[in-house]
């Protein structure tokens, strides 16, 4: 479980993203991919500031588009790459809000009701045995399931061990309170102790 106080990986704001999108929306792409690769909490729950995103381009687009009817064609070809670019995210959008539900249920399925077996994640979730192998793979790898691996013959997903929270021996020893707070991103149990801490499964912030 990662302790409160730990540095989050930051991640640029999503401000700075759409700016980049409408001045040049290839960088804009640059920075979205590494925000949705730093920031697991994205992926689950900003499909909708990416839709948003890709409106605000095809609008714009659009725009330039009728402008440029009667003006040059390099800003024809540019209305054309806006639209194009919002076309873009917003596939992206609908994608990330197709993964992101099913990443919720994956982790309510195992961390929530302490589920391992690929077969019954997999009846759970409606997906078919290989569909939920490949998905709990690229969540490993995200990062969302940290130390945990697929046992490919036992048909189970087998998570790391956390260590138990150190106290200090001795008659000054502070008595260590642990609670249990759900992340209001991708929804899984944690365990904290003291007043705040960080999801151990998506990196939200919790309190």
């Amino acid at each position: 479980m990662a302790k409160a106080g730990q540095k989050e990986k930051r991640s640029m704001a999503w401000g700075w993203i759409i700016f980049w999108f409408i001045l040049f929306w290839p960088l804009g792409a640059l920075f979205l991919f590494r925000k949705l690769s730093a920031d697991k909490a994205a992926v689950l729950k900003d499909g909708k500031k990416v839709t948003v995103v890709s409106f605000i381009l095809m609008g714009l687009g659009a725009f330039i588009f009728l402008a440029a009817l009667d003006g040059s064609t390099y800003t024809f070809f540019w209305a054309v790459a806006l639209v194009g670019g919002g076309i873009w995210a917003f596939v992206l959008a609908r994608r990330m809000k197709v993964d992101g539900e099913r990443y919720k249920k994956y982790i309510a399925m195992i961390v929530n009701q302490s589920q391992t077996s690929v077969d019954n994640i997999a009846s759970a979730v409606g997906v078919s045995y290989e569909i939920a192998v490949k998905d709990l793979q690229k969540m490993i790898d995200a990062g969302y399931f940290a130390g945990a691996y697929i046992d490919a013959s036992q048909r189970e997903i087998v998570l790391a061990k956390n260590a138990p929270p150190q106290v200090s021996a001795g008659p000054s020893a502070v008595q260590v309170q642990e609670r249990v707070v759900t992340c209001g991103s991708c929804g899984a149990n944690n365990k904290v102790t003291g007043h705040t801490g960080e999801c151990e499964y998506c990196g939200s912030y919790l309190q």
